[in-house]
């Protein structure tokens, strides 16, 4: 099976897919996590989610997962590099998708990136400690009440 690269991606074609239960619990454990600022096991909880998920669309999880990567190396591990390159591969993924997907406001995701890069582009790459914590995001999840399998 054939890698595809998120250039091949037709954005029409990723629709929301139907999360078995326990999808959903990590799913959303992931985004308590994330807004407990648990970076590292947001990431850990969306990467169970995405390794069972078929569909094109898995790359939303890649994209969530990516911008957990990114603020945890903001934020714990201090590493310019890999934090930037995190982000803008979130972005990329995310911009794919509607402004709303699987119960999460992804335009709130790309404007907190835009507003993180500019605060980093502030107080300059050696200051990551000087981050105003104050511009991380809370994301609710919104679960549609659809019955999943």
């Amino acid at each position: 099976m054939r890698k595809h690269s998120i250039h091949d991606i037709t954005p029409a074609l990723l629709v929301e897919p139907v999360l078995t239960d326990e999808d959903w619990r990590e799913y959303e454990r992931g985004w308590r996590l994330f807004n407990e600022q648990e970076y590292w096991h947001a990431h850990e909880a969306w990467e169970n989610v995405w390794k069972r998920r078929p569909e094109e669309s898995r790359i939303f999880f890649q994209g969530i997962i990516q911008l957990a990567a990114a603020l945890h190396l903001l934020m714990v591990k201090r590493r310019y590099g890999g934090m930037m390159g995190n982000f803008e591969k979130a972005e990329k993924k995310l911009r794919l998708f509607p402004p709303c997907f699987l119960g999460v406001d992804v335009n709130k995701l790309l404007s907190f990136i835009a507003i993180a890069r500019k605060e980093i582009l502030r107080i300059g790459s050696g200051s990551l400690e000087l981050f105003n914590r104050q511009l991380l995001p809370v994301v609710a999840v919104q679960r549609a009440s659809r019955s999943s399998s």
